[in-house]
């Protein structure tokens, strides 16, 4: 698990003083208008809840990850998959996403990632975890991380105006300091909800079995047997 500092929500508001946003360009982003350079962010499309799963699932997933935690990629790609095809698909759960940075390089790829269109999110997300290694290892992890977004669809120019966004700034430095308000400490953690209360927290979970047997608990039909094969 990603060991959080507590507080880092509040620090994270302060990068936005190291990564300034002229007044014009804050006020074109907040507006969706064109910023500097001819790119155009909508807000309100990029702060936008990132799911996976019907809305009218029983269970809610919340998960609080950082997209530089090694922890966070593990899960990613051990147990999401299999959380998507037995729970997911199958309409018994949501999954929903919160962006929770734990250093510099992760905060400019949480950035980065909302600016992509929504039907990308995902894709974008699971090729940072898989790749993790390749850009935070670069000699500049964040000119690691600017060169992958590239390739998912995100140029330079338009890389660039987001992670300058004020607005997107202050909207990712706030989910962070919400997950320190709700005592998430490490990452990835997921908390269980039906009907809007917490049922479970799981914070690091190491264990697809128990992770499974706690949406049961909470509501969620267990996936269907597969015969025995003879």
């Amino acid at each position: 698990m990603h060991k959080r500092v507590l507080g880092l929500g509040a620090a994270l508001l302060s990068l936005s003083v190291v990564l300034p946003a002229s007044h014009a360009f804050a006020q074109a982003a907040t507006l969706g208008g064109p910023a500097p350079g001819g790119v155009t962010i909508d807000v309100a499309a990029a702060t936008a809840p990132r799911t996976l799963g019907k809305p009218d699932a029983p269970v809610v997933i919340e998960e609080f990850a950082s997209l530089s935690c090694p922890h966070c990629a593990h899960f990613e790609e051990t147990m999401l998959p299999r959380l998507k095809a037995e729970f997911i698909d199958a309409g018994q759960v949501l999954f929903v996403f919160h962006d929770t940075p734990t250093n510099r390089v992760g905060y400019m790829a949480h950035l980065a990632t909302r600016c992509l269109p929504a039907a990308r999110y995902n894709d974008a997300r699971s090729l940072l975890f898989s790749t993790q290694a390749q850009w935070l290892g670069a000699k500049d992890p964040e000119t690691g991380l600017k060169d992958m977004m590239a390739m998912v669809g995100l140029p330079g120019p338009a890389y660039d105006a987001c992670t300058s966004s004020r607005p997107l700034q202050d909207y990712v430095a706030k989910s962070s300091q919400e997950a320190t308000e709700q005592n998430i400490e490490k990452t990835p953690t997921v908390i269980i909800r039906k009907g809007g209360k917490e049922v479970a927290r799981i914070a690091g979970p190491d264990s697809y079995d128990s992770l499974a047997a706690a949406l049961v608990k909470a509501g969620a039909k267990p996936p269907a047997k597969k015969p025995p094969v003879n």
